[in-house]
């Protein structure tokens, strides 16, 4: 059995021939010509193969045939490592050199069923990267398609494999790469393409998942599982992002590093100084590329438009005024969104997480949780409190910002505590973010045109329209979501320990059930 360490980076195809090209690559050299390779992916009619997580590949090539068996890999900002096993095809499969038992048993029994599920055709240029005597990488650029029945998928990728080192040397060099080049990680392997375009599925914009905290992890384990589930959403609905039409990979890739931003703050006590400023710093950055496009077309929408609609004529020039300043603006946000076609930084905080030094991060993690919980719980208090006393759309801004931190901190911490109060309780904190939703726009929106009136794009008459207009709806907004405010930051909190030891958590969990009287 080999164990195959590889990383695979997309690139799209109006680029993959500059890959060839860059100093990185030719300072290796081409193993060979370019070659063609047909696969054809074998699984029993009701898929048990994929059901297992197991590829079986029969690849052609000019000179031979082989046959692959591939067991699952976990893969970590698209570098993986799994166990393969590959030898001549001789006209039927022969397992025998499957040395898994349960694997080699698993296929052995299925033998007689297996039948051609799709196919994928590229060519494939490698090349030789020695980087030292203890540092020997491959480096595949793959062009091609996966097709099964009459739907095709176009193949674009890179993909290096460690053929002498250790797999960080692997995420260095692809770091290296991505960073003058435009490839991303992804996680999604040909056999796996393969199978979505069988099944008729398509990859989705990816959410955030259930925490996967356990109150006898430390706090050190926990902040990198917390941020290896962050990563992950990261990546992917990067790929989204690039690669599809569909709005809400941009909006979740927001969302991804959104939650990174929260959890590099919540954990901010516990990190190394350096690390937490970096990355604080540049997640804020990589989701300001893709808000300023969002927030541009939440402006459109629901600023601007509104007042397009107006029967008054000087209203209807301010907005026009408005709406041009914002398409030249957007415009500008567009070629910024370029940047991300650049994958290196998700790499990066994958190796700076392996690399993280845990030894100042406290043992008791419960411990850890309710303390931060209540300081940021303090901190939307804090902020409301200053709401009230000047309602402005800026300190209602502020407010809503902390109840972001406040929220996703109850979703990372959840398991730790009673997880169904946890959860409902960071859905009432949800449900106050939205009620502010209006509030934030109107604030984004006039921060804005300020600055438009500073580089003269608009006149400051246009601001004090727009400011004049939408100022009764944001007043009525925030009468009503103050007070839903007092109502939800007044609530029991349900990561203090006080109540759990006072007993009221559990008679609050029983006076959530059917309760019957018993007589006598």
């Amino acid at each position: 059995m080999a164990t195959e360490v590889e990383l695979k980076l997309y690139c799209s195809p109006d680029d993959i021939a500059s890959v060839g090209t860059h100093p990185l690559i030719t300072a290796g050299f081409e193993t060979g010509p370019t070659k063609r390779l047909e696969n054809t992916y074998y699984d029993t009619p009701d898929l048990a193969l994929y059901q297992e997580r197991i590829a079986l590949r029969l690849r052609t090539t000019p000179t031979e045939k082989l046959q692959t068996v591939k067991c699952a890999a976990k893969s970590v900002a698209g570098l993986s490592a799994r166990p393969e096993w590959e030898m001549p095809y001789v006209g039927m499969f022969d397992f025998s050199a499957v040395d898994a038992s349960k694997v080699r048993a698993f296929l052995e029994e299925r033998q007689s069923s297996l039948v051609p599920v799709f196919t994928t055709s590229f060519e494939r240029r490698t090349w030789r990267i020695d980087i030292s005597r203890k540092i020997v990488i491959l480096v595949m650029v793959d062009t091609g398609y996966v097709s099964s029945g009459d739907s095709i998928l176009p193949i674009s990728e890179v993909e290096l494999e460690l053929a002498q080192g250790n797999p960080e040397d692997l995420l260095d060099f692809a770091t290296a790469l991505a960073t003058h080049l435009p490839l991303v990680p992804h996680d999604v392997s040909k056999a796996e393409r393969g199978y979505q375009l069988f099944l008729k599925q398509a990859n989705g914009p990816q959410k955030a998942s259930p925490s996967p905290l356990d109150a006898r992890q430390n706090s050190a384990e926990a902040f990198h599982l917390l941020a290896s589930q962050g990563m992950q959403m990261w990546q992917a609905n990067l790929l989204g992002t690039l690669t599809s039409q569909d709005q809400e990979f941009v909006h979740q890739f927001r969302v991804s590093l959104r939650r990174l931003n929260s959890l590099i703050k919540v954990f901010k006590p516990a990190l190394p100084h350096h690390y937490q400023v970096q990355w604080a710093k540049r997640v804020k950055e990589l989701s300001q590329i893709t808000g300023d496009v969002r927030d541009l077309d939440v402006m459109r929408s629901g600023i601007v438009e509104p007042m397009l609609r107006s029967d008054d004529q000087q209203i209807l020039a301010h907005a026009k005024a408005a709406l041009a300043a914002l398409e030249s603006a957007k415009q500008e946000a567009l070629v910024q969104v370029q940047q991300l076609h650049f994958g290196g930084p998700v790499l990066l905080f994958a190796r700076d997480l392996q690399e993280l030094d845990t030894d100042d991060f406290p043992k008791n993690l419960p411990r850890f949780a309710e303390k931060q919980l209540a300081g940021l719980h303090r901190n939307a208090v804090k902020r409301l409190t200053k709401t009230l006393k000047s309602p402005t759309p800026e300190r209602a801004h502020r407010f809503r910002i902390a109840l972001k931190h406040l929220r996703y901190s109850c979703e990372f911490f959840a398991p730790l505590f009673d997880n169904d109060e946890m959860v409902e309780y960071a859905k009432a904190v949800a449900g106050l973010q939205d009620a502010f939703g209006f509030i934030n726009d109107f604030h984004v929106a006039l921060s804005r045109m300020q600055g438009w009136v500073t580089q003269e794009a608009i006149p400051k008459e246009t601001r004090v329209a727009v400011a004049a207009w939408h100022t009764p709806q944001a007043q009525a907004v925030l009468a009503d979501a103050l007070h839903l405010a007092e109502s939800v930051m007044s609530r029991c909190q349900p990561w203090c320990t006080e109540c759990e030891r006072r007993g009221l958590m559990v008679i609050r969990r029983r006076l959530r059930q059917d309760i019957c009287l018993s007589v006598e």
